[in-house]
């Protein structure tokens, strides 16, 4: 684990550094800043989700900018569109019902692509050449 670089980590497996821990940290103040400025609403928590979402995708899973972009572009539409008319219910649902399904069907599609390299790789790539 590299805590002090600007450089992609090559490595396979986990990656957290610190730039990752100064954004986990700036999310979590935004939140806060949001929960104080908008009391009783859920907004507060769309940054925890996008972070949330972001980190599983980039530091956890590793699953690449491509795959990425099937979620983050739907999400961005329904949470502008969810904000703008001040109806969260509804992001909340399409979040439980759209994007956390989705973000399992990616994260199993790149695993089955052969390029995978994010958490358990090693025992992944074990285990498919064991099978063979």
């Amino acid at each position: 684990m590299k805590w002090f670089t600007f450089e992609i980590q090559r490595k396979a497996g986990f990656r957290f550094n610190l730039i990752d821990l100064i954004l986990i940290i700036a999310i979590l103040l935004l939140c806060w800043f949001i929960y104080q400025t908008v009391p009783g609403s859920t907004l507060f928590l769309v940054p925890i989700y996008v972070g949330y979402s972001f980190f599983l995708f980039c530091n956890v899973f590793r699953i690449g900018n491509r795959a990425e972009i099937v979620w983050y572009v739907p999400f961005i539409l329904v949470a502008g569109w969810s904000i703008a008319q001040g109806n969260l219910v509804a992001l909340w649902i399409a979040v439980l019902v759209f994007f956390e399904p989705l973000k399992i069907v990616l994260v199993i599609h790149c695993i089955r692509q052969g390029h995978y390299h994010g958490a358990f790789y090693q025992r992944l790539s074990q285990s498919s050449s064991d099978a063979v």
